[in-house]
């Protein structure tokens, strides 16, 4: 997925993804109780139900869905996209901390990575140090090899004292 671009958390298409995601709260709703699915999904996106079966349909030309019958899966492009919404709190009060020095001749690569921070739920403690409760390591991670970044970043996984 290109650094530019980050879904958002309540978004249709992020909704469908989890929907895929096996055992999640939309996955059995989906299985279950499709019409639910598409009810809550309406609600919560404020989409007509023809623009969301239109979002099912693009997730599935964009290859983050396929369909073999009836049954319908999640592809790893797919799980790359909606892994950032469904990150788990760290154990035991912990806290992953981000710092980076990224120089000023890339800045627009700077202010991407901080777009992409603020989405997954970190909060600035200084100007390039960011901390969050939530596991976003592989995220982060990946984010961080696909926009060149890895000499400007370090990733610590803390507690508060």
């Amino acid at each position: 997925m290109p650094a530019s671009y980050r879904p958002r958390e309540k978004s249709a298409l992020i909704f469908i993804l989890k929907g895929l995601i096996p055992y999640s709260k939309e996955n059995v709703m989906l299985a279950f109780k499709p019409n639910q699915f598409f009810n809550e999904l309406e609600k919560i996106s404020r989409y007509k139900r023809r623009t969301l079966e239109l979002a099912m349909r693009e997730a599935e030309r964009k290859k983050l869905i396929e369909r073999n019958t009836k049954i319908v899966r999640l592809t790893e492009k797919g799980k790359s996209r909606v892994r950032p919404f469904v990150a788990e709190h760290l154990p035991n009060n912990g806290r992953l901390m981000v710092i980076f020095d990224i120089p000023e001749e890339i800045k627009v690569a700077r202010a991407r990575f901080r777009r992409a921070l603020r989405a997954w739920q970190f909060e600035k403690v200084q100007q390039s140090v960011w901390v969050t409760s939530y596991d976003h390591r592989r995220s982060v991670n990946e984010l961080v090899a696909e926009m060149g970044l890895e000499e400007f970043v370090q990733l610590y996984e803390c507690a508060a004292i």
